[in-house]
């Protein structure tokens, strides 16, 4: 009788070793539709944010606090809700590093318009997940200026 050992031991090596280098891009939420308001949308402004994996830990980010985030309108699809209860679909921490980076650069701003995120992993990262790996996410964006109310003669 043959052992199966010697294939399970490559597929798990295929497996771990297949994460090496990935790249892969995201955005957040779809856009929710809002009320008329008065806006200004101001230049582009963009931020890159990494981070050093080691036991999947980011020991350098570990204790630090700078974390933008993107909110959108509750998902009725049941695969976009699922995949956000395991962590996928969403921004990773350098994202959202990178996203508080890139509102920081303009202070007039209050809002981020049409975010577009590009992340790429180099190291052993299993499933997308850094285990011993560095990950680099990059974000460009445009800034609104939200006003104080309603855009007048708005009907």
């Amino acid at each position: 009788m043959r052992s199966l050992f010697p294939l399970g031991l490559v597929l798990s090596a295929a497996t771990l070793l297949g994460g090496c280098n990935l790249k892969y891009h995201t955005f957040p939420s779809a856009p929710l539709r809002f009320a008329s308001v008065n806006y200004t949308v101001l230049g582009p402004t963009s931020a890159e944010a990494c981070g050093t994996y080691i036991f999947a830990i980011d020991f350098g980010h570990l204790f630090t606090d700078q974390e933008g985030g993107a909110s959108g309108g509750g998902s009725t699809d049941i695969v976009g809700a699922i995949m956000g209860l395991v962590g996928a679909g969403g921004l990773n921490a350098e994202a959202k590093r990178a996203m508080y980076d890139a509102l920081d650069k303009m202070p007039e701003a209050t809002n981020l318009y049409a975010p577009k995120v590009e992340t790429e992993v180099t190291g052993i990262a299993p499933f997308g997940m850094p285990l011993f790996a560095k990950r680099c996410s990059s974000i460009e964006a445009r800034g609104v200026k939200l006003g104080t109310g309603p855009v007048p003669n708005a009907e």
